[in-house]
This record gives structure tokens, C-alpha cells and sequence, in this order.
């Protein structure tokens, strides 16, 4: 009896020394897959830290973008607006951009001596100084000037013209169109210093047929080159 009681009493013990053994291996194990577990949750921690910082820095750039879309817009719209008002061939002069260009579309007969010559297109005015109803170009500012026109005459005519400065002669044309069917043009160019509110135009002279063949084919042009004090 005694031997069987010491048999049972030694595989009790050794039963628990394995049970034992067995706890304390899965225990090692279990802080193992534990500490694994952690890594991996710290890992992925850095990752989403690293991913929203990228999300973070890319919703700046579009918001950036969004801001310089709006901008662009405006600026757009404004530079529309102002083309739809502003058109180039209408654009604000300065007061010293002084330029005009004129051009005769009719055939005129039955001009005196010293009649005003009316070129009744105006193909250019940059400070509407030039009259279509009398010819007159009325200087806007003081200064060195350039003046310039042509004259034509027909079927054997002929007619002498003058640049007129407040109803002083500077410059003449004589135009002769020679035997009949014939055409003749003349063209003269002078600068002059001529002043603010001075009155230039120009005028047949005192001998001719009175004619002009005009048909856009005469001009009279002129335009600063420096303003005087």
C-alpha cells in the first residue's frame, strides 16, 4: 500500500512539474506573440502618422490650387470686361500722341481761288482736332509739327494748292494733268513750329481750274514731333 501511495504521490509531482513547465512555455510564447503584436501596432501607427502628414501636405497644395483658380478667374473676367469696353481701335491718347490723317473721297469743281480744301474722311484723329465740315486741323499743343498732302487733278487740268497756318501760305502744290484723258498728282511736306489753337489747313491757290480729282486718291496728314513748352 505504502508502495503504491509513494508511486501515485511521485506522478502527481511530475505530472505537476510538466504542467508546470507547460504554463511557464506558454506564458514565454504568449509575451512573445504580445511583444510582436505591439511592434506591429507601433509599425502601423508610424505608417497612418506618415500618411496623414502626406494627406495633410497634398489638401494644402489643392487648397493652394483652388486659390489660384479663383484668382485666375477674376483676372480673366476683368481682362474680359475690359477688352468688351475698351476696344483697340478706340484706346485713350495721351495729350502729346498727336497724329490725324485725312482723305478726300470727292471729286470737287467749281473751287475759287483760295477755297478751303475739306477732305471729308477722317481716317485718323487721336485728339479730334481736325473739322470735316471746314477742313481745319486746330493744333492742340504747342510744338514741332509735320505736315503732309497730296493733290490730284484730271482729263487735262490743273490747280495750285497751299498749307495755311491761321491764313499764312508755308508750303505749295502746282498740279498739271498735261493734254486731256491725263492725270496729274502732287504731293508736299514741311515742318513746322506752330502753336496751341493755331488754325492749318488747306486751300486752292490763286490760279487753277478749280478742280480736284479727290477719289480718295488726295490726302492731308500731319502729326507732332515734340512737344514745346
Amino acid at each position: 500500500m505504502m508502495t503504491i501511495m509513494k508511486s501515485l504521490y511521485f506522478t502527481t509531482i511530475l505530472f505537476l512539474q510538466n504542467v508546470l513547465v507547460l504554463s511557464l512555455e506558454n506564458g514565454q510564447q504568449m509575451d512573445k506573440r504580445v511583444e510582436r503584436l505591439e511592434k506591429i501596432i507601433l509599425h502601423q501607427n508610424r505608417v497612418n502618422a506618415e500618411q496623414q502628414i502626406q494627406l495633410d501636405k497634398q489638401q494644402s497644395v489643392i487648397k493652394e490650387l483652388q486659390a489660384d483658380i479663383s484668382r485666375m478667374k477674376v483676372e480673366i473676367s476683368h481682362c474680359t470686361s475690359t477688352k468688351e469696353h475698351v476696344s483697340p481701335q478706340k484706346r485713350q491718347y495721351s495729350p502729346t500722341e498727336v497724329a490725324f490723317s485725312t482723305q478726300l473721297t470727292k471729286h470737287l469743281t467749281g473751287l475759287g481761288h483760295h477755297a478751303a480744301v475739306i477732305f471729308d474722311k477722317v481716317i485718323l484723329d487721336t485728339t479730334s482736332s481736325y473739322n470735316v465740315g471746314d477742313g481745319v486741323f486746330t493744333v492742340p499743343m504747342t510744338g514741332i509739327y509735320v505736315f503732309t498732302w497730296t493733290a490730284s487733278v484730271g482729263n487735262g487740268n490743273w490747280e495750285t494748292t497751299e498749307l495755311i497756318v491761321n491764313g499764312t501760305p508755308y508750303a505749295y502744290t502746282l498740279v498739271d494733268a498735261g493734254a486731256s484723258g491725263d492725270y496729274g498728282s502732287g504731293t508736299q511736306t514741311v515742318v513746322l513750329k506752330v502753336n496751341q489753337s493755331d488754325h492749318v489747313l488747306v486751300r486752292t491757290g490763286n490760279t487753277g481750274d478749280g478742280k480736284l480729282d479727290g477719289n480718295k486718291y488726295d490726302t492731308f496728314s500731319g502729326w507732332i514731333l515734340f512737344p514745346l513748352e
